[in-house]
């Protein structure tokens, strides 16, 4: 029975770490910020941010070929439009970090945006702030260093 006990504990221990290393959390809500009016935005499908405590500090990988598309002003030219459907937020660099009177913790961090499929490769430099209280992960605002006029908002949620 002590083996048992044993052999339980360390499945939960390894089960805990695994999960505080990986988070796939899916977009609830969006907004875009164009000529300083916030609108809802309307995608096609669910756009999902994956976060790992192994990368950097402030990195994700998104999916949804909607958002990314329209966040990348559909510049790149692929030869594979599969191409857009996940994105790489890569090299972040922590900017600032505040936190509001409800405790949420905003830190912002510029990095560069991967898109790479087996012959395509497009990058552009973003600007990303996550949006978290207690650990958890409320939301991301995000948009193009070189173009703040059109800002993306998410609230989202972890998958259960």
């Amino acid at each position: 029975m002590k083996h048992y006990y044993t052999l339980f504990l360390l499945l939960f221990f390894v089960s805990v770490n695994y999960a505080q290393q990986a988070q796939t959390l899916i977009v609830d809500k969006a907004w875009v910020n164009e000529a300083e009016e916030w609108s809802d935005f309307k995608f096609s499908g669910q756009i999902v941010f994956n976060t790992s405590t192994t990368n950097e500090e402030g990195s994700l990988r998104i999916g949804n070929y909607d958002f990314l598309y329209d966040f990348a002003e559909g510049k790149a030219k692929f030869a594979n439009k599969a191409t857009y459907s996940t994105a790489e937020f890569s090299h972040p660099r922590k900017v600032s970090v505040t936190t509001d009177k409800q405790g949420v913790v905003n830190s912002t961090y510029e990095g560069t945006l991967i898109f790479q499929g087996d012959r395509d490769y497009y990058s552009v430099i973003a600007v990303v702030t996550l949006l978290e209280k207690g650990g958890t992960m409320l939301g991301v605002k995000m948009h193009l260093k070189d173009n703040a006029q059109k800002e993306y908002a998410f609230s989202i949620k972890p998958t259960s």
